[in-house]
């Protein structure tokens, strides 16, 4: 039997050696054949949906690629943060300060603004190596005040130096010769950077470094004496938080075309805090099915009361009423749910491809 053969005859739920049981995916027909259907529905969906639609699906992967970055810092180091939005407000501003200061086109920003989201991330970091739990987040509220006023500052000073109005306008971004112009164009230049971003999750969540941060997520005391370096390793997760943060708000910054620090706001750090605790705590499918769902909400809930006829009495109090949805999600999965979407959708598999033996999970053993 050739080697493709047994690739597509074999289960993915039976190990047969060490390299299957690392494997980052483990392939089957069924898998395959997935995998194909999903790349193809990618593919077609710009050409058959409206741009309303993909607007909502651009803005969720802007989402996404935040997302991961407090994924790896909450979820899986196990580093209370309330203040992710300082890293996004630093991106943006940063991506666009380059082009007021020297023109720097998008390609050669975004990579910036990723190093200065990760310099910030570096200084909030630092307070962690003494703090922990509700300490560490108020102190990460800190660092988003922090940045906030200094964020302001700079925002007035380039538009009285260049004249610009309330919000700093950006370029539409180019990649070289080619200038991205509608959702359409954008739709795919996101999917890529956000495919690399899970990726490069998923690997991290699997390495050393991935082992140490669930280890220090159980407890940083026996972590240590397994011979975790506890110090770098938390700083390495806010480094990396920043990162990803940057690389959001420089997105988001040209997505928009303008950039105004009063957009990042605590009520953006919970709502990011929302999105992986809904998708599943340390989980990277988790984090596409949170900020899917967090970024999506508004959107259902205003077309929900546009249909039921109820705009004019609820259409002023529409906001109190997406952040109700936001808080009662947020508390069942808490109290029901604490795997999140990421664990329905895991009971969910289970149960079609493990029936009649409900109880027989599909899970590798849990971290």
């Amino acid at each position: 039997m050739s080697s493709a053969t047994r690739l597509l005859e074999r289960s993915p739920y039976l190990h047969e050696d060490y390299s299957s049981d690392l494997a980052l995916f483990p392939y089957s027909a069924k898998r395959i054949a997935a995998i194909v259907i999903l790349v193809a529905a990618a593919l077609a969906l710009p050409m058959v949906a409206t741009d309303f639609i993909v607007n909502v699906v651009n803005f969720t992967l802007i989402a996404v690629i935040g997302a991961i970055g407090l994924q790896l810092l909450t979820g899986m180091a196990g580093q209370l943060s309330l203040g992710h939005a300082a890293f996004l407000g630093t991106g943006a501003l940063v991506s666009s300060g380059l082009w007021f200061h020297f023109e720097l086109p998008f390609w050669q920003a975004v990579p910036l603004a990723a190093v200065a989201g990760g310099l910030v991330g570096l200084l909030a970091g630092i307070p962690a190596l003494r703090l922990r739990g509700l300490y560490l987040g108020i102190t990460t509220l800190a660092v988003q005040a922090i940045v906030a006023v200094a964020g302001l500052k700079y925002q007035l000073y380039l538009q009285r130096r260049y004249g610009t109005g309330a919000d700093l306008n950006v370029p539409r971004p180019n990649i070289g010769f080619f200038t991205v112009e509608t959702v359409r164009q954008w739709y795919f230049l996101l999917a890529v950077i956000a495919l690399v971003g899970l990726g490069f999750a998923a690997n991290l969540a699997r390495s050393r470094l991935g082992r140490d941060w669930v280890a220090l997520r159980r407890r940083e005391v026996v972590a240590e004496s397994l011979g975790v370096n506890v110090a770098r390793q938390k700083l390495v997760a806010f480094v990396l938080s920043g990162v990803f943060g940057g690389i959001a708000g420089a997105l988001l910054a040209y997505y928009f075309r303008n950039v105004s620090i009063e957009d990042f706001n605590l009520q953006l750090s919970v709502e990011y805090l929302a999105m992986i605790i809904v998708g599943g705590l340390g989980s990277v499918q988790g984090t596409v099915y949170g900020a899917a769902f967090v970024t999506a909400t508004p959107f259902v809930v205003g077309e929900a009361v546009d249909r039921l006829g109820l705009t004019k009495s609820l259409g002023a109090n529409l906001r109190g009423i997406e952040l109700g949805v936001f808080a009662l999600a947020m508390m069942a999965f808490l109290l029901f749910e604490s795997d999140g979407l990421a664990g329905v959708w895991k009971r969910l598999k289970a149960y079609f491809v493990r029936w009649p033996y409900r109880y027989t999970s599909l899970s590798r053993g849990s971290r």
